[in-house]
């Protein structure tokens, strides 16, 4: 059932935990209103965003936390990072079914929005939400109605509640169109993919907490096994830009790009065909994923690690390379190899970027060797440009 040990992502905080845990109590014991009875309870834990859709903080892990979506605007991200550039529409317009991949569906804006992104278009809808916290998705139920389409994600998580024993009463109010199945699956990410290997998907949206926070699911060796998943077009879609989920996404074999900018925050495609790809990586983030320690992705062998393990792993390989086979990520180093010193204002700033790479042989971040590495064909695959990068360093300091 609910899988929630140290090995599966970051959730809800306990107190929330518990009042939807007394609500499944309540109301197994025969109480019809118990979902009216903690409503304002469990409604204190929701933050409303500035497009009037709300999301959930998640419990601690170590002294911070996070929202599940952007406080710009919940609904709005999940259009704007998932649905729109997934280009489902286009891809149904020569489909009779389109299947897709939520992971860590939270509480269903991104279903939601792909629901609505579709519904003008004659097709199958095959949804698998995948999401580790019962709590979290039982607090759906909670949240105002802002729209039809989340009214049906709302009716699937009832309905699995209370085929699941958790609730048993019918009270959401919606029908699902007959064109559209939406399949909950309460578990780790990791063991969904271990053991479903007969699916295929048009997209996955991929959409757990920070890789900061949620190591586990942006490891490579997570992209390796979901990489068997995805139809030749398909694309993976998620909200984090950060160097390490990129650089994991690039050793599973897939290409990358950017994805759609939300307010300040950019996101990043992968897909295993280069074509599908319309905006590749820039080159300042190329260097920074190939020629530093902070490129290090994540690894978990047997997709079983807990977060410590996972995060010692990566900790550990980032100290052993640092400055040796790689440029420390330092005052953001790795952006300023190969500029002219003319164009950094801050000499100060120069005189630490020249003496990181003085410690490792280098006479400056013009220094002739350095451009060598960094003399690359621009219109190779953002792929293509990262593995060159990283086998020419490796190359010279052997």
């Amino acid at each position: 059932m609910d899988n929630t040990e140290d090995n599966a992502r970051l959730e809800i905080s306990e107190q929330h935990k518990s009042l939807i845990q007394q609500v499944f109590e309540l109301e197994l014991s025969g109480h019809k209103d118990a979902r009216e009875l903690y409503h304002d309870e469990i409604a204190g834990f929701l933050i409303k965003t500035d497009d009037d859709s709300y999301t959930l903080s998640s419990g601690k892990r170590g002294n911070e936390s996070e929202t599940l979506h952007s406080t710009y605007g919940a609904r709005t991200e999940a259009f704007e990072k998932f649905a729109i550039p997934s280009k489902l529409v286009e891809k149904a317009e020569n489909s009779d079914v389109i299947k897709v991949l939520d992971i860590c569906s939270g509480i269903g804006y991104n279903v939601s929005a792909v629901l609505d992104y579709l519904k003008d278009s004659n097709v199958k809808i095959e949804i698998d939400m995948i999401e580790s916290s019962l709590e979290t998705l039982a607090t759906t139920l909670f949240i105002p109605d802002i729209c039809e389409s989340h009214g049906y994600i709302k009716k699937v998580i009832e309905s699995y509640l209370i085929d699941h024993e958790y609730l048993q009463f019918n009270k959401v109010l919606s029908n699902i169109p007959s064109n559209i199945t939406i399949n909950i699956h309460v578990c780790d990410a990791r063991d969904f993919l271990k053991e479903n290997n007969n699916k295929e998907y048009d997209a996955v949206f991929l959409d757990p907490f920070s890789p900061a926070k949620c190591p586990e699911l942006y490891s490579v060796d997570f992209f390796t096994k979901l990489k068997e998943y995805l139809t030749p077009s398909a694309l993976i879609l998620t909200y984090t830009a950060a160097s390490p989920v990129r650089n994991a996404m690039v050793y599973a074999g897939l290409y990358v790009g950017e994805g759609p900018r939300f307010h300040r925050s950019g996101g990043t495609i992968a897909s295993r065909t280069p074509d599908l790809i319309e905006i590749p990586l820039s080159f300042s983030d190329e260097k920074v994923i190939a020629l530093s320690d902070v490129g290090v992705p994540y690894m978990d062998p047997d997709l079983s690690d807990d977060y410590d393990t996972i995060i010692e792993r990566r900790q550990n390989l980032r100290g052993k390379i640092r400055g040796v086979s790689v440029f420390p990520s330092s005052n953001k180093l790795p952006r300023y190899l190969g500029v002219d010193p003319d164009e950094i204002e801050d000499k100060a700033l120069l005189e630490k970027l020249n003496g990181y790479v003085q410690k490792m042989g280098f006479e400056s971040i013009i220094d002739s060797r350095i451009l060598n590495i960094l003399d690359i064909d621009r219109t190779l695959t953002s792929r293509d440009q990262i593995i060159l990068l990283e086998n020419r360093l490796k190359e010279l300091l052997e």
